[in-house]
């Protein structure tokens, strides 16, 4: 059974007339056409589209196949038969209702991009509403559908086809232009469509990393994209450099054979998984950046004697320490320059030299994980008021002994893990960005660490930003951020800016995530009627226009946070992980924001 089987009879067949089926039958490929036709041999395939920011799937774009083994089984060659036949309306219809009906059999959560292509919907025989006819018939959310406009050739009466076009948007559509730089009037559209998504013709994505004109012309296009509040999508990523430069750039969303080919059947994993973060560790993460500093330096035992350890220090100057290790288990550290000059003292030689050195070792040096966070060591060494005797500190892996650092190596490290969260830092709330946040969560997994991971965003925020300004918009962003430090409560909690209005607060305590949504919102609500004018605070609210274009009233903003609660070693990838943090925030945004939902790893 096709998918437009699905279909009621008395549905399908008036769209597609008998006399139309009967002229094929003298005209080139009409034949063909009218098989297609009459047996609706049509086959939709899906590719994904993903999100950059989650790197999950955010929806397929149906992509539509003529029979197989035949001249029109590639789509360009099938529309433009159709369209040179006289048929490209009926053409449009068939392969529209073929996606619908094809992906509503697979039970997606996610969007469905669907084409139509601009000369079918100027065709004399174009009736408004069948698309959302085929919907309501076949159970389809309209909340689902994102109608991507595709050229074949230059539009003609320009201003009807917007009236065409915002007919869908005023039902309730989203819309897509497809192939920004590859139409003839993708500027154009894009200005008085002002659609919800543009996709970046593959020309200008295939090979940007080693194109410098490509990636300037993208930059471009993500600027303007920026100003009409626009979504990007990158098609035709093939491979990882070319995905590289589309991030960095900080396109929204990507689509090409580097995830998934065109596939009949919609697919919820990618054959592309991204690789653990390697621009080097953050100041409150736990990954090994210590391993980076530590010195393999050669221990001695507790009770090996003294004048042994002196002579020792003697063949290699370049020892400032020793370790005291027994069976792998730290005990203290020696002192280049404490036992010298205990040993250069009147009689000190004769006096020690036959002890054993853990008679004159320090026993209280400062001993860390490796997997300390550099900022929890350099409180531990800031802390201790220059108390420590040595410049120093042991570093221990599995309760065993590992190596030493130095404080001045920590310093350099130190200073460089600045100099990087910088460069990856949201420069409008200096929290750090996703490359941070990226390698953090990497770390957590990898280390097996039970953790937390709270997904805040501010409800109503894009009316808000409309309607006063972008400066008032940015300082909510501040605010926000602002609260977010000031619930720190441990040293290795990690904060980073997502991008917009959605934050990350992730903690290895797992057991206080009801004092802390609730302390946020509380903290939230008291702040956030200082952003409104009077008028707007007794109104409850602005007045301001929707994606649509129509005038609606908007709350007061408030918070939406989704709380993940991730058992040790449970989730084995970022994906995953990414997918399950915003599946808990759209629970609380769904209960009407200002609250926050849990949801546990383990029952998901």
């Amino acid at each position: 059974m096709t998918p437009t089987q699905n279909l009621s009879e008395n549905f399908k067949m008036d769209k597609i007339a008998d006399n139309m089926l009967s002229n094929l039958s003298s005209k080139i490929l009409g034949l063909e056409l009218s098989s297609i036709f009459r047996n609706r041999n049509l086959k939709a395939m899906f590719q994904p589209i993903i999100d950059l920011k989650t790197h999950q799937i955010y929806g397929h774009e149906a992509l539509i196949r003529g029979p197989v083994n035949s001249s029109l089984h590639s789509p360009l060659d099938l529309f433009q038969a159709a369209e040179k036949n006289g048929c490209l309306f009926e053409m449009d219809w068939l392969a529209r209702s073929t996606a619908i009906a094809a992906f509503q059999q697979q039970q997606s959560d996610d969007l469905l991009f669907i084409n139509i292509t601009v000369n079918s919907i100027m065709a004399r025989g174009h009736r408004q509403g069948m698309t959302l006819d085929c919907l309501h018939e076949l159970g389809v959310p309209l909340d689902k559908v994102v109608i991507e406009i595709t050229e074949l050739q230059p539009v003609e009466d320009f201003n009807l086809f917007i009236e065409s076009i915002n007919h869908y948007r005023k039902m309730g559509f989203k819309v897509a232009l497809d192939d920004l730089g590859g139409g003839y009037n993708g500027l154009r559209l894009w200005s008085e469509l002002r659609p919800d998504f543009v996709k970046i013709d593959k020309h200008f994505v295939l090979g940007i990393a080693k194109n410098k004109d490509k990636r300037h012309f993208i930059e471009s296009i993500k600027t303007l994209a920026q100003g009409l509040n626009t979504k990007l999508v990158a098609e035709g990523i093939e491979n990882e450099a070319d995905l590289q430069v589309i991030e960095d750039i900080g396109i929204d969303y990507v689509q090409g054979f580097l995830f998934r080919h065109p596939e009949p059947k919609v697919e919820s994993s990618l054959h592309y998984e991204w690789p653990s973060p390697n621009q080097g560790p953050t100041l409150n993460d736990y990954s090994n950046e210590l391993a980076a500093i530590l010195i393999e330096t050669e221990s001695v035992a507790p009770l090996s004697p003294v004048h042994w350890v002196s002579q020792l220090l003697h063949k290699n100057n370049q020892i400032d320490f020793i370790p005291v290790v027994e069976n792998s288990n730290v005990l203290g550290m020696v002192w280049r320059r404490e036992l010298m000059d205990l040993l250069s003292q009147r009689f000190g030689h004769d006096l020690h030299q036959r002890k054993s050195i853990n008679k004159l070792m320090d026993t209280k040096p400062i001993v860390v994980d490796i997997h300390t966070p550099v900022e929890t060591l350099s409180r531990l060494i800031t802390d201790q008021n220059n108390s420590h005797r040595g410049d120093a500190f042991i570093i221990t892996k599995n309760k065993q002994y590992a190596g030493c650092g130095r404080f001045l190596d920590l310093l350099r490290l130190i200073t460089d893990l600045k100099i990087r969260n910088a460069q990856y830092a949201n420069p409008l709330s200096g929290l750090p960005g996703n490359v941070p946040i990226q390698k953090h969560l990497q770390t957590l997994i990898h280390q097996k660490l039970g953790f937390c991971v709270f997904y805040i965003d501010i409800d109503h925020f894009k009316a808000y930003n409309d309607y006063y300004s972008y400066e008032q918009g940015d300082d909510v962003i501040r605010m926000v951020s602002h609260l977010l430090q000031n619930s720190i409560q441990r040293p290795d909690d990690f904060i980073g800016h997502i991008g917009g209005d959605d934050f990350i607060l992730i903690r290895t305590k797992t057991d206080s995530f009801a004092e802390v949504c609730n302390t946020l919102l509380d903290q939230f609500n008291h702040q956030i009627p200082s952003f409104y004018n009077d008028d707007d605070i007794k109104s409850g609210g602005i007045q301001s226009a929707n994606r649509n274009g129509e005038i609606e009233q908007f709350p007061i903003m408030s918070l939406s946070i989704g709380v993940l609660v991730v058992p040790p070693g449970l989730v084995a990838h970022q994906q995953k992980l990414a997918s399950l943090a915003t599946k808990a925030k759209k629970q609380a945004k769904h209960a009407g924001g200002n609250t926050w939902m849990l949801l546990n790893a383990l029952d998901a």
